[in-house]
């Protein structure tokens, strides 16, 4: 798998001293793609970082791939200086990385990189699924309901689809964390998932619908149980069986996706 420059530690650091400095969040990365030529209606330095962001999603920027100040101001027809504090924002965020002398360059993501990421993630669904049980309101379980219908209709197999399916399993989790009315906790986890919206190729070789279809109807079917301890324990069974579908693609230790369960009381 890709070298990430520098310790993915580190990275994850710098990835949250960052994003909580910008005003970035998924649904607009989901939009970046179909933005205008002409930003009327957002600063012009997060117009031009959503439009970076769109171009990695999107496999017009490859890791590695050195992003020129010039070039990107003439592809965007802007000028230098909003570039200029565009790579810099998306440096902070962890995306581009500084290569002295030459300058700037889509980072890649590694296995452990995503193994970090995930295991955060999973201790942040069940803090979720804890403050949320008795919260969820109808409205929300017919969100929800829509996920999984969605999913159940999917026919293709491809970097497309799995990109609405990685979109699809992060919505299913933020209705969940959004009805647990903790903001800061929404704002974590729309962080973490970036990356996951934006390394669509590495991410394909583990995508399995039944799975993702299965997992999510078991814990929507213990979260209108209204059973904390019930909930709590599907997540945690979810969890186990994600790290064991990663463990089967990637060459990681049982150690690197590690998850505490928390206290379910």
């Amino acid at each position: 798998m890709h070298q990430f420059g520098g310790s993915s530690q580190i990275w994850i650091l710098t990835y949250f001293a960052g994003i909580l400095s910008t005003s970035m969040n998924l649904s607009e990365l989901s939009d970046a793609s179909n933005l205008s030529s002409v930003p009327v209606y957002r600063a012009l330095t997060d117009w031009v970082v959503l439009k970076i962001l769109g171009g990695v999603r999107n496999g017009e920027f490859l890791p590695d791939q050195r992003l020129s100040e010039q070039d990107l101001a003439k592809r965007f027809d802007v000028s230098r200086a909003p570039v200029r504090d565009a790579l810099h924002r998306l440096e902070q965020i962890g995306v581009v990385e500084r290569r002295l002398p030459r300058g700037s360059y889509v980072r890649r993501w590694t296995d452990a990189d995503r193994a970090e990421v995930l295991a955060l993630l999973d201790a942040l669904i069940l803090l979720s699924v804890q403050l949320s049980v008795g919260r969820l309101t109808p409205d929300d379980f017919a969100k929800l309901e829509q996920i999984i219908e969605e999913s159940k209709q999917v026919a293709s197999n491809d970097s497309q689809e799995d990109r609405l399916q990685i979109q699809r399993d992060a919505n299913f989790h933020l209705i969940i964390a959004r009805a647990s009315g903790n903001g800061r906790l929404v704002e974590l986890m729309e962080q973490l998932m970036l990356p996951l919206q934006l390394y669509i190729t590495e991410a394909h070789d583990y995508l399995q619908r039944d799975f993702w279809l299965r997992i999510h109807a078991g814990l929507l079917e213990t979260l209108r149980s209204g059973d904390v301890e019930k909930a709590v324990a599907q997540s945690l069974t979810n969890a186990r069986e994600s790290r064991a579908m990663l463990l089967g693609h990637h060459s990681l230790q049982p150690s690197d996706v590690h998850i505490a369960p928390p206290n379910a009381s």
